[in-house]
């Protein structure tokens, strides 16, 4: 496919559109005014080194089929158990998640987290605060965002569907306070991530068009804009994106780290060490699929757990109307 001109932050292209866009899938919103048919499942073994959490299925044709989430399961080795004074070995699931996708993957995970001790999950608000119910709007730039995306793809927002008042449910991030302070710290503001997200988007898409690929070609286009199968089309370019995981983290990970990802991961990190110390032994860490190679660094560091199987879901359905 070809693409219309190259990306700048004047004239974007889709695909750049689709990098401007992902801040609104990185965190849930909700309340970030205070500081701005059913899916499948895969089972399969899970090498070191070899896990994944987002993926894009593809059709013999090479047509994208589904948007996929997994869950990743970590069990803690029997030398960090038996370091620990562990009876049995601590579980850990990694459930990445985007904040936009189909109600049947909202209502497979409503399912699944009922067999956690604990659910730990992000949302930048105080401790005290109280959960989001569903049908309550987001505030701010990002939430306004995320509502925006949801109309035009035609999907659920994440905060809307899920059951955040479950009881085994745990708040583990970062408070709006914390969360600025993090950035004050590091010099960052959400002007400079949007940029820098922006910036490691549009460096991407110009080594794709010289190798030739991942432009947007005038089918593409004309789908978009008349077609009744747009917010099909409109899915596909950006989950073309959202996969390639590298581009988020050059902008937020790698050895410097950011507040957005790793500040709120050590924060996370450290109510999963509380929830162990409460006897916790089977629990999930739901957070966005971004924040999940970090995850992985950090349980076989710091916690002695090793990957050993893998579900998958289907987030978002790609396959256009017959």
């Amino acid at each position: 496919m070809r693409c219309l001109g190259t990306p700048t932050a004047s004239n974007p292209s889709p695909p750049q559109l689709a990098w401007l866009a992902a801040l609104a899938l990185l965190v849930p919103a909700w309340p970030m005014d205070s500081i701005a048919a059913e899916p499948g499942v895969a089972e399969g073994p899970v090498a070191a080194g070899e896990v994944a959490f987002l993926r894009l299925v593809r059709d013999d044709a090479g047509n994208a089929v589904s948007l996929d989430t997994s869950i990743v399961r970590y069990r803690e080795t029997a030398e960090a158990a038996v370091r620990a004074g562990h009876r049995e070995p601590v579980e850990v699931d990694l459930v990445g998640a985007v904040h936009l996708g189909s109600k049947a993957y909202y209502d497979t995970l409503d399912r699944v987290f009922r067999g956690y001790d604990a659910v730990l999950y992000e949302l930048v608000a105080p401790d005290n605060a109280r959960v989001p119910k569903p049908g309550r709007k987001p505030a701010g730039a990002i939430g306004s965002a995320q509502q925006g995306l949801t109309k035009m793809l035609g999907l659920e927002f994440q905060l809307e569907q899920i059951d955040y008042g479950a009881r085994n449910f745990v708040h583990a991030d970062l408070s709006p306070r914390e969360f600025e302070a993090a950035m004050r710290k590091r010099g960052e503001s959400w002007w400079s991530m949007f940029f820098k997200l922006m910036k490691e988007g549009t460096a991407r898409a110009e080594r794709d068009a010289r190798k030739g690929g991942g432009d947007v070609g005038f089918g593409d286009l004309f789908g978009l804009l008349f077609g009744n199968d747009r917010e099909v089309r409109l899915r596909r370019i950006m989950a073309e994106q959202f996969t390639d995981m590298d581009v988020l983290t050059a902008a937020f990970g790698g050895e410097e780290g950011s507040s957005l990802i790793t500040d709120r991961n050590a924060a996370a990190l450290d109510v999963l060490r509380d929830q162990i110390a409460r006897g916790r032994r089977r629990i999930a860490i739901f957070y966005g699929a971004a924040h999940m190679d970090d995850f992985d660094e950090r349980l076989r560091r710091d916690f002695g757990m090793e990957p050993f199987e893998t579900d998958w879901l289907e987030a978002w359905d790609l396959r256009l109307p017959k």
